[in-house]
């Protein structure tokens, strides 16, 4: 709450000296529009979104402009956070997931198939067989936690940390992988976005776009540049101006007023109104 309210009453300033107008966007939001920031400057509705990052797991489906409806969510732990919890237990640098990713994408492609095969099957996929669109990462946070106090700790190299990685990143990305299959297949959306610091994680792209172009040829999937994939002003900025351009000359008008009366919500919704 704190950086947000620095960041709130830089915003005001500005915009009373410059006098422009002043909208308040939820941060998911942000990550969802930064796909404009691509070389696709619109999105094609009815639209289902994944949003993956440190603090959110969601599968949001959109049918139109600022319309939100979250089909499911983590019922604890974030993928991301999943992530840099797993990176802490191997004793990785923080910021953890992109540690995690490397060392996991580095393994797959130098080792041989029978190695990787019992890997693949080291921890479970939480939730997968459920019907519904939740999501659960801490049981396999907890599980890679275990497996490593088997081994001492003297014996933990740099293959065997990486190993772990891909046992974990597999693991992750198989059951963000199949929530958003049976997601697509229900709902048919024209397009796909992935939205939030892990829509960067290579191998999560990569098997979502195998799984669009095989098996939902027929949706759009677009992605944020890498560069917008984490927290960043451009997507808030991305956001900020689609909502404006469809706003009538009295709400632009109105906005003038939150120079002044705009507060700072760490809990604001993804709802169709701010």
């Amino acid at each position: 709450m704190p950086a947000l309210i620095v960041g709130v009453n830089a915003a005001k300033t500005l915009a009373l000296i410059w006098d422009k107008p002043l909208l308040g966007i939820q941060h998911l939001e942000g990550h969802i529009y930064a796909n404009l920031l691509g070389e696709h400057p619109s999105l094609a509705f009815p639209l289902l979104a994944l949003v993956v990052s440190g603090g959110h797991t969601q599968l949001v489906l959109m049918k139109k402009d600022f319309s939100y409806q979250i089909l499911g969510e983590t019922v604890d732990d974030a993928a991301g956070e999943a992530f840099d919890k797993v990176a802490r237990i191997l004793g990785l640098p923080y910021p953890g997931g992109p540690e995690v990713a490397k060392r996991a994408d580095s393994f797959r492609t130098s080792q041989p198939e029978e190695r990787l095969l019992p890997l693949r099957r080291l921890f479970p996929r939480p939730l997968l067989q459920s019907p519904d669109y939740q999501f659960s990462f801490s049981g396999l946070k907890t599980a890679v936690l275990y497996e490593v106090r088997k081994q001492p700790e003297a014996e933990r190299d740099d293959q065997y940390i990486a190993s772990i990685c891909y046992a974990f990143q597999e693991a992750a990305v198989d059951v963000l992988v199949q929530k958003t299959a049976r997601a697509l297949e229900a709902h048919n959306p024209k397009s796909f976005v992935i939205a939030g610091g892990v829509s960067a994680n290579v191998e999560l792209r990569k098997r979502l776009q195998h799984l669009l172009q095989n098996f939902f040829p027929q949706t759009l999937f677009r992605t944020p540049p890498f560069a917008y994939s984490l927290d960043n002003a451009a997507m808030i900025g991305a956001a900020a101006l689609e909502r404006f351009a469809k706003m009538s000359e009295e709400e632009k008008t109105a906005l003038k007023n939150q120079s002044v009366t705009l507060a700072a919500d760490a809990n604001l919704a993804l709802a169709t109104d701010l």
